[in-house]
């Protein structure tokens, strides 16, 4: 899959567009496909190193997304994939 991901804290200059390893999800867990991503303050927080406690290394931002459901956990029962 493609991402926007950072391998060190700093500017916009440290974000590039790459390779990144799909997801494996645990039995609680969804996978989403995303379609749309906000970047808020706190994204920019934690791209310069500022939140307080560092994101495992390299990082992709934008915690509010929209998308479809990709995969469910077995215990998920209240989306399915195609939501």
């Amino acid at each position: 899959m493609k991402a926007v991901r950072f391998h060190e804290h700093g500017e916009p200059s440290v974000l590039r567009y790459e390779e990144a390893p799909e997801p494996k999800i645990g039995p609680a867990e969804v996978l989403v496909r995303v379609r749309a991503c906000a970047l808020n303050h706190l994204d920019m927080q934690v791209r310069r190193g500022q939140f307080g406690r560092s994101p495992h290394l390299p990082h992709i931002l934008g915690a509010d997304i929209a998308g479809v459901v990709e995969q469910v956990g077995t215990l998920i029962t209240h989306v399915k994939p195609g939501d």
